[in-house]
């Protein structure tokens, strides 16, 4: 979950939201760097589009479901099931609640809420949704 003093919107991560939505996409959801620096570079640092988080998701999912016939380690699957459930909700949450006006990029901004998985229940998901929809998300605000 963001700290408190972490402004979320990408209007409000300075000069180097290229940097952080390339770091989002390798640590949270697997992405390989050469992937998640193309992204960054043609979408504005902060967002994905939906085909390649799609196609990252498959290929997670494909991954685990490949993890769970072999003798799996308990370290890889430690990696790639938080991996491929983070793309999974990050793509429902693009699709569903938070859907961009152009419906073809999502704001890595989401992936700051559900980066750690323990913590997503404490989200109050209607008030992130109530300041999309007012246009409140391109100010910053403290979570």
């Amino acid at each position: 979950m963001a700290s408190r003093n972490q402004q979320l919107p990408s209007a409000c991560w300075g000069d180097d939201h290229h940097d952080q939505g390339v770091d989002l996409m390798v640590t949270h959801i697997l992405f390989p760097v050469e992937d998640a620096v193309e992204q960054a570079s043609n979408n504005s640092g902060a967002f994905v589009i939906y085909t390649a988080l799609k196609e990252r998701y498959e290929h997670l999912l494909n991954r685990c479901n490949h993890l769970l016939g072999e003798d799996l380690s308990e370290e890889e699957l430690s990696h790639i099931r938080p991996a491929c459930v983070k793309a999974f909700l990050l793509l429902l949450l693009g699709y569903t609640l938070f859907a961009s006006k152009n419906n073809k990029t999502i704001n890595l901004l989401w992936m700051l809420t559900i980066r750690d998985l323990d913590d997503i229940d404490t989200w109050s998901w209607g008030g992130m949704r109530l300041a999309v929809v007012m246009g409140w998300d391109e100010t910053c605000f403290l979570v």
